[in-house]
């Protein structure tokens, strides 16, 4: 029954992210977009010299936040048009910044407190997992509750994650490894062209995006017991 429950709820958060995307089809084609802008931007910055590092990173971050704010629409159940390019660069910018702002000065702090240490490369990276496993759900944090302090981003992800870990990895862990399986495949057929994979790529990174949001609420909006009578019944 638990089993049943769960994945009904998955199957349930997909197919509301499959008709949101329905309804907004053009941004399949927006993950590569944005990639393939700022790989543009990549040419005119490196005349930059040192600082061309640094501003092709803000450049990442202002694509990252017009990514989450047409995924927050489409998870809102709206109907997101270009229209609202402009002004979704600067939607979650400040937030993604005051984000990666303590986890650069955490990795400074990391960085000399394990400077003289041997296994310093091996302690970092179990540090770094660590990081990815407990702040996995800070773009739905953002975009959801809206957060603007770093501090504030980290301490509800590890929240949500403590809470619902299992919940949230063992299909974030399924759908990621079937995404991948389709979009790994698909370069072996023959006459495959780079950017129709590309292109499919991002599509399903949009998927998956788009189903962590839904899944996201329907975690952060519920207790255990309230997702089994509602998906547990047989009539579910």
């Amino acid at each position: 029954m638990f089993l049943a429950a769960y994945l009904k709820l998955y199957v349930d958060c997909l197919s509301r992210a499959a008709a949101g995307i329905a309804k907004n089809a053009w941004t399949l084609v927006l993950p590569m977009g944005l990639f393939a802008a700022v790989a543009l931007l990549a040419v005119p910055l490196s005349a930059l010299g040192p600082l061309s590092g640094m501003f092709l990173r803000l450049a990442m971050y202002f694509a990252f936040s017009s990514y989450l704010y047409f995924a927050a629409g489409i998870v809102a159940n709206q109907k997101v048009g270009l229209d609202d390019l402009k002004k979704s660069f600067l939607a979650y910018f400040w937030s993604i910044m005051g984000l990666l702002f303590v986890v650069w000065i955490a990795e400074i702090v990391l960085g000399a407190v394990f400077g003289q240490n041997p296994n310093k490369g091996v302690i970092l990276l179990g540090l770094d997992l660590l990081a990815f496993v407990v702040l996995n759900a800070a773009p739905e944090i953002i975009y959801t509750k809206g957060t603007r302090g770093g501090m504030d981003t980290i301490s509800r992800s590890v929240k949500f994650v403590q809470e619902n870990w299992i919940e949230w990895f063992v299909p974030m862990l399924l759908v990621g490894a079937a995404a991948y399986g389709v979009w790994s495949n698909l370069w072996r057929l023959p006459g495959a062209v780079t950017l129709v994979l590309a292109l499919v790529g991002g599509a399903i990174f949009h998927l998956v995006m788009v189903f962590r949001g839904h899944l996201f609420e329907a975690l952060d909006s519920s207790t255990h017991r309230q997702r089994m009578f509602k998906y547990g019944r047989r009539d579910a």
